[in-house]
């Protein structure tokens, strides 16, 4: 699973709906963003945001996409700011939670996964749903995986994980498993990540992919 493709997509999808709806939406613009992620509890206050607010999240989306995939870490520092202001100016809403995966993608992106890793804790904490949490909990295993806390990571991730981000949980942890050389464990969690996928309506090409090459190599061993 790779974090920079996984966070890149789920940025597109908000600047996608942003660009189609959000402009002539303003005081709907968090209905829109819990419609990308998920999330479907939130409070009154979030529905009534000002349009700054919604201007400065809008800035924030634009600048973080117009980044080149080279991007200079004065670049990504600039971004960074904007996420850090947005997030000190609306601390405690939800348009937080997401600076705060922003600048943890940022931090990765610059290879800081001691800042990263703080960032997705807050989120985690700050987040008001229970699909948000399991968003920033995944995303903090895979940055854990990154340093090579395979441990840590593991316990973030439960075998019988469901939900919104079951599917790339599950896939997560047979990778790490696999990693670690438990490859029958790793096997056996991939088989569960397809079938989350398959009732979630998600592709499952590479997890089958995985579980096909994992699958020769356990005969391979068997055979030798």
């Amino acid at each position: 699973m790779d974090y920079e493709e996984f966070e890149h997509s789920t940025e597109e999808k908000v600047k996608r709906w942003w660009d189609e709806n959000g402009k002539g939406l303003i005081g709907a613009v968090v209905v829109g963003i819990a419609a990308v992620f998920g999330w479907d509890q939130y409070q009154k206050n979030d529905l009534a945001q000002s349009e700054a607010v919604s201007a400065q999240f809008q800035n924030l989306l634009e600048e973080r996409l117009a980044l080149p995939y080279d991007a200079s870490e004065e670049e990504r520092s600039e971004v960074f700011e904007l996420a850090k202001n947005l997030r000190a100016d609306h601390a405690g809403s939800s348009y937080a939670v997401y600076a705060d995966m922003m600048m943890a993608k940022l931090a990765v992106e610059s290879k800081d996964f001691a800042l990263a890793e703080s960032h997705l804790k807050q989120a985690f904490q700050d987040a008001p749903t229970s699909e948000l949490k399991q968003l920033a909990n995944l995303r903090l295993a895979q940055v854990l995986y990154a340093q090579n806390k395979d441990d840590d990571a593991l316990a973030l991730l439960p075998a019988d994980q469901e939900g919104a981000y079951g599917a790339r949980g599950l896939e997560l942890r047979a990778d790490i498993l696999l990693a670690k050389g438990d490859k029958a464990e790793a096997r056996s969690t991939y088989e569960n990540a397809i079938a989350q996928a398959g009732m979630s309506g998600l592709p499952v090409d590479v997890l089958e992919l995985k579980r096909n090459d994992l699958n020769e190599v356990v005969t391979a061993e068997t055979i030798n």
